[in-house]
């Protein structure tokens, strides 16, 4: 069975193939992956019910829900417990109810420190998912490419969940799976759509996630994505496959639609770059036992080349000389060399810097109509 999905602005639907469909998984005795939503909520009771709807209506069935509210001073923890009540299979939804509230990377924290899902969802109690979310984020991991996480596209919706923009103008899929490589972090940029449009593996969360004494109260997504795509890349889904919703109170992403480059937020409530970047230069030395292991010692070298810019880089030598294997004149010849490779393809624009992912034929239907056999 394959499943069939239309990208804004294409003719005709992708097909994939559909790992789940294939038999001789099932007749091996090869389970299915468990999906871990971590749901965060900070007074949000009059979307999060919206959104655990959204949830609750997911094809894919092998999920968990965990539910972290942050303190919440509105209904919102009132709202959950009945949803929970009433919900048609209420022991895949727990609240966690913080006792502090920590803002955005703690609520992550506190849903990874329960989670058990071999893949994880980081969403935001204000956005929805649609029915085929789940299905379409695995279907891409298991089925495409193998990176650290996924993207695909949102609609835009407000307050009252009306339909207000048909895409995330930030994901840069243009109707086509795009695969982001290795890409230097010595500037910001963002390609994917929101927090709640993307799908990671829980081993590369539990590898970036940083110390309990650093965090983002706001952005945490911004560190987090980037993080893993530094480390394992990802994988861009054109098609549409839930709402971010745009009400005016978002912690960033709070700015009107207006059309062509808009900011999705102000970008003086981002926290600054350098502040990302230096706490992941400073998780990969604390933890580099880890890392090495993982990474090898020349693509450890290459990830300090992707976070640090030369005069770093020989601070950080001169500080760690154990944590290199090759003399300095070396690492530096090396580190020329590869800036002067990605100077080319960085410098061109953000589509022609990804690579594009052939798919199989489009099917000869124009409607898309997503796979029917979801095992539990």
């Amino acid at each position: 069975m394959k499943a069939k999905h239309t990208a804004p602005g294409a003719s005709m639907p992708f097909i994939l193939d559909d790992p789940f469909a294939d038999e001789r998984l099932s007749a091996s005795g090869i389970a299915t992956p468990l999906v871990s939503i971590i749901l965060t909520n900070y007074n949000y009771g009059r979307y999060v019910e919206a959104c655990l709807d959204s949830v609750e209506r997911q094809s894919y069935r092998n999920f968990e829900c965990l539910i972290v509210d942050d303190v919440s001073t509105d209904d919102s923890p009132a709202r959950i417990k009945a949803f929970i009540a009433r919900a048609k299979e209420p022991e895949k939804f727990t609240l966690i109810e913080r006792t502090e509230n920590g803002g955005q990377m703690e609520g992550f924290r506190t849903g990874l420190a329960h989670c058990k899902g071999t893949f994880v969802v980081l969403l935001d109690a204000d956005d929805v998912l649609l029915p085929d979310f789940l299905e379409t984020h695995l279907t891409a991991h298991l089925g495409v490419k193998t990176v650290a996480f996924t993207s695909t596209n949102q609609y835009q919706i407000d307050g009252q969940g009306v339909l207000t923009g048909g895409d995330h103008l930030d994901h840069q899929g243009k109707g086509q799976f795009r695969f982001a490589p290795d890409h230097t972090f010595h500037r910001g940029y963002w390609i994917w759509a929101t927090a709640s449009s993307m799908m990671f593996r829980k081993t590369v969360l539990d590898l970036i996630f940083p110390d309990p004494d650093v965090t983002f109260r706001i952005c945490a997504d911004y560190f987090v994505a980037h993080f893993a795509q530094l480390l394992g890349n990802s994988l861009l889904i054109p098609t549409i496959h839930g709402c971010y919703r745009r009400h005016g109170e978002n912690n960033f992403g709070s700015n009107p639609i207006i059309g062509a480059l808009n900011s999705v937020g102000s970008m003086d409530k981002h926290p600054p770059h350098d502040d990302f970047r230096k706490a992941m230069i400073a998780h990969v030395l604390r933890h580099f036992d880890r890392f090495h292991v993982i990474l090898g010692p020349r693509v450890f070298a290459l990830l300090m080349f992707r976070l640090n810019r030369l005069g770093e880089l020989l601070r950080l030598y001169d500080a760690h000389p154990d944590k290199f294997r090759s003399p300095k004149r070396v690492l530096v010849r090396r580190y020329l060399a590869y800036r002067v490779q990605k100077y080319f393809i960085e410098n061109r624009p953000w589509p022609q810097k990804l690579k594009l992912i052939k798919t199989p034929q489009p099917a000869t239907s124009p409607h898309a109509s997503p796979a029917k056999v979801r095992p539990e």
